[in-house]
């Protein structure tokens, strides 16, 4: 197979965006959205993701399009779609469907002795998932048939959200093909924009469960301690001193207890658990670690009752300030935050719940009270925007005299609190 002289990537949310903007530094790309009001902010160069600045896009040449026929001729296509999970957290394939399907029918109109495209996928998922449930999705929308018609590769995104160090230019690529000359192209694409280099996986499965066994032990890690950190908060020892102990020894791992949000960490580990039940295999300590974390929420209402408590408060003559909304600091990103279930959980048990974060719209449901005369008998730090560890002392003044000041992201130090007529309690 020939180097492709074009590539098309196929979503332009926070994983595909970037990946585009990168091709099309080096090879002639177009990025397709089925969303026309996202290209249409794209093309002005808003991306209201606020993951990628305005001279970035507007610079690139990259193409921006919402019409599927940009598919049919592409030679190198990479599909980023998001990956969630249902209800009943059983994996969500429905974006990865429309996607393949999309894809085959649009190859039905390729120009008659054409080389078969290179079909990549970015999106997070369980091992056999590209072969076995995306490929013939195209096989039979197109008629074409899978490693002949067509080529299967697998790349997992392996993107940071808010971090400026670990990029994809810095990050180690792992790639993989459905045949061997494919494999070969997809590494030499990637290798074309990945400065840190590639990793070529010997199969795409392999390549599918790398990505998902990632998360999943970030999942358990945390897990791990969040649940040592309720432990010893019974025993009346502060789990960061203990860490900060733990973590002379040179190999331990530290990992900051707290909520787990997003699309990624708390979502991953149910397309592997879902995959090991497919081959008769329960996975219980995945399940026990995801089990601790999306437990995290009623203990920390729990303990924010028992801190009122102990100032001498009702919880019904409190109000309640939790500070952040997004999944994690930093960034944009809304999608399965923790912190909105907590502020809905507190809903009810407290006198009135407010929330505030600087990446959400200005709306009467968030103010900024930093500045104002509002004072609050909670005030709970649960994401660490900048805006609010930079300026501890203004988050403190949010207390009211003898309230409640808790912290869930390991920001404050407890001797900050030292004078203070506040309650503090950090997990």
């Amino acid at each position: 197979m020939n180097f492709p002289s074009n590539v098309t990537v196929v979503g332009l949310g926070y994983v595909g965006l970037p990946l585009a903007l990168a091709f099309a530094a080096e090879l002639p790309t177009t990025g397709f959205d089925n969303d026309n009001s996202r290209v249409e902010q794209l093309r002005a160069g808003s991306d209201r993701n606020r993951e990628v600045a305005t001279a970035l896009i507007t610079a690139s040449e990259l193409i921006l399009t919402a019409d599927e026929s940009c598919v049919t001729e592409a030679e190198f296509i990479v599909v980023t779609v998001p990956t969630p999970v249902t209800e009943d957290n059983h994996p969500d394939l429905s974006l990865l469907e429309s996607a393949s399907a999309m894809i085959g029918r649009r190859l039905r109109d390729r120009s008659h002795g054409a080389p078969p495209p290179i079909i990549v996928f970015e999106s997070t998922t369980y091992p056999g998932c590209t072969e076995d449930f995306c490929g013939p999705i195209i096989e039979r929308e197109s008629g074409l048939k899978s490693s002949e018609g067509f080529v299967l590769g697998y790349s997992p995104e392996r993107t940071n959200f808010g971090d400026a160090e670990h990029t994809l230019e810095t990050v180690v690529k792992v790639v993989s093909g459905q045949t061997a000359e494919g494999a070969k192209v997809v590494s030499d694409v990637y290798s074309r924009i990945v400065k840190a280099g590639v990793h070529m996986a010997p199969n795409i499965k392999t390549a599918e469960a790398s990505k998902v066994i990632e998360n999943v032990q970030r999942d358990l890690n945390i897990a791990l301690f969040n649940e040592s950190a309720m432990i010893f908060d019974r025993m009346g020892i502060d789990s960061s001193d203990v860490f900060d102990a733990a973590g002379t020894k040179w190999n331990f791992h530290r990992y900051q207890p707290g909520l787990v949000g997003g699309h990624c960490i708390p979502v991953d580990p149910y397309y592997l658990t879902y995959a090991a039940k497919q081959v008769g295999y329960d996975a219980n300590v995945i399940l026990a670690g995801r089990s601790v974390n999306e437990g995290m929420i009623p203990r920390i209402v729990e303990k924010i009752q028992q801190l009122v408590a102990e100032a001498g408060q009702l919880p019904s003559g409190i109000d309640v300030l939790v500070l952040g909304q997004t999944f994690k600091g930093d960034v944009a990103d809304f999608r399965n935050s923790k912190a909105i279930r907590l502020g809905n959980e507190l809903f009810g048990s407290f006198n009135s719940i407010t929330t505030f974060d600087p990446y959400g719209e200005k709306s009467e449901a968030n103010q900024d009270p930093f500045g104002g005369d509002a004072r609050f008998g909670a005030v709970v730090l649960a994401v660490p925007h900048s805006q609010f560890v930079e300026s501890i002392g203004a988050v403190r003044e949010l207390v009211a005299p003898d309230g409640v000041l808790v912290d869930l992201t390991g920001s404050i130090d407890s001797s900050q609190m030292i004078g203070s007529d506040v309650h503090f309690w950090k997990l």
